[in-house]
């Protein structure tokens, strides 16, 4: 192990400027969420109830669609690793075909959203408001997964800044758009929380859009990733894609699916402790990216590693990943910790959501340092190949801990949202001992190396 933390600080280097612009990124898209919840949140706190609600279930099938996809920037890591941009050309196109249909499969899945909701013990009103957002976020679930299929190639290949780029116009749009639309103009009526999810949906649709548009009429190595044929799509030169995404997939699905539960709890216990809940997850899920574009970045190079038959550096790779991480997210957590008055009031000038907010912000600099954690072991673990560790290490942690943990702590002890955010504590901290054990071991021991030319996988 010691070999493998060699040359640590020029890897170090490397991944964090890798790093940058994916979390960039990142942050670039979850900003859209961001702003939407704060504008909705000083529009009123019944809207930000709903929209809370009706954006949960819309971004747990995102979630699952991302690591349904997360197989093909393995792949064109290692292709791009091994010098041949044509191969990182047909993973692409094979990932977008797979974007789409996830899309149109996850629009599909949201058509009975107020029935859900209704089920599952939420207020009427709260039901039917909620199914309003999720049917127009529905619609930006294929452009959305269109646009992380092709941001992946990006950075697989190097140029990872293009997404800062575009995500920078679309949050400019969404801005803009979200203030025409929520709280009106002139003669136009504000619409609220449904003006921020058709804000996000028109701004995600750009997006998409200027992705794919760059990739094939602006990218200087567009020439290299050759020209679409049937054969892109044939079923088995994916197998090893599909093995990593629908493993990434189920995990990132469970873990996100955890935390959609985790809001119907919140629903549950009243408006005012929805609402609060959703101030301190929406910030979670902000600095979360940092954790995604660390992790990402590192899932890059170890697969670029791998690529190269580099054992050493692909060790070297996970331990600088997991240390750059730990150093960034320290000094966060700590203003979290420092100036949670600060932050809360970001979101709404409520007395009372404001004292209910208050303490679970400052919890969130501990949540996002634990769970971030876990997150960007995973991915690491994914650069390593691997498919099902990482799958049911959130299974453990997320549907047989937290989720009963948060209902007991929550709703049958009365803790409320406070409980809830203490039972993500417990779930990150069980999800982080397995990850990081796993990759222990790996670390300690070389991985079989076996490249082969696209198309000579096995079936899946």
């Amino acid at each position: 192990m010691g070999t493998a933390r060699g040359g640590g600080t020029g890897e170090a280097i490397a991944l964090t400027r890798l790093a940058l612009p994916i979390i960039m990124a990142r942050i670039g898209l979850t900003l859209m969420l961001v702003v939407d919840n704060m504008m909705v949140g000083h529009y009123g706190t019944a809207d930000l109830a709903a929209f809370s609600l009706g954006l949960s279930l819309v971004h747990t099938m995102q979630t699952v669609g991302l690591g349904l996809l997360l197989g093909g920037m393995v792949e064109i890591s290692g292709a791009f690793g091994r010098g041949s941009l044509a191969e990182c050309g047909r993973i692409w196109r094979r990932s977008m075909g797979y974007a789409l249909v996830i899309g149109a499969i996850g629009l599909g899945l949201t058509m009975g959203a107020e029935w859900l909701y209704l089920s599952l013990d939420q207020a009427p009103d709260l039901a039917h408001s909620a199914a309003r957002i999720t049917a127009i976020f529905a619609w930006s679930l294929p452009p959305m997964l269109v646009y992380l299929a092709t941001i992946m190639l990006l950075e697989s290949v190097g140029r990872p800044y293009v997404g800062v780029w575009l995500l920078l116009g679309a949050n400019v749009v969404n801005l803009v758009l979200n203030q025409v639309l929520v709280f009106g103009l002139f003669d136009l009526p504000g619409l609220g929380a449904l003006g921020a999810a058709w804000a996000t949906l028109i701004a995600r649709l750009i997006l998409a859009g200027s992705a794919v548009g760059y990739v094939l009429w602006l990218m200087p190595e567009r020439h290299g990733l050759g020209r679409a044929a049937r054969a892109d799509h044939a079923w088995a030169p994916g197998a090893r894609q599909r093995r990593i995404g629908y493993a990434e997939g189920l995990s990132m699905g469970m873990e996100s699916g955890a935390f959609a539960v985790m809001v119907i709890f919140a629903g549950q216990l009243g408006a005012l402790d929805l609402a609060s809940y959703s101030i301190a997850i929406n910030l979670n899920m902000l600095l979360f990216m940092l954790a995604v574009g660390v992790g990402g970045a590192s899932a890059v190079r170890v697969a670029q590693a791998y690529g190269r038959q580099d054992a050493a550096g692909m060790a070297r790779t996970g331990w600088s990943g997991v240390g750059v991480y730990a150093g960034l997210m320290g000094v966060v957590s700590a203003v979290f910790l420092t100036i949670p008055e600060t932050i809360t009031a970001l979101y709404t000038t409520d007395p009372a959501l404001t004292a209910a907010a208050r303490p679970l912000v400052a919890l969130v600099g501990i949540v996002v340092l634990i769970d971030g954690s876990q997150r960007v072991v995973a991915n690491i673990l994914r650069g390593y190949g691997e498919a099902w560790a990482p799958t049911t290490a959130h299974l453990i942690a997320y549907l047989v801990v937290m989720i009963p943990l948060g209902y007991y702590l929550g709703v049958a002890l009365g803790h409320g949202s406070l409980g809830l955010i203490l039972a993500i504590v417990v779930a990150s901290v069980v999800a982080t001992i397995l990850l990081f054990s796993r990759f222990i071991w790996l670390a300690a021991r070389p991985p079989f190396f076996h490249p082969k030319p696209e198309g000579t996988w096995a079936s899946s």
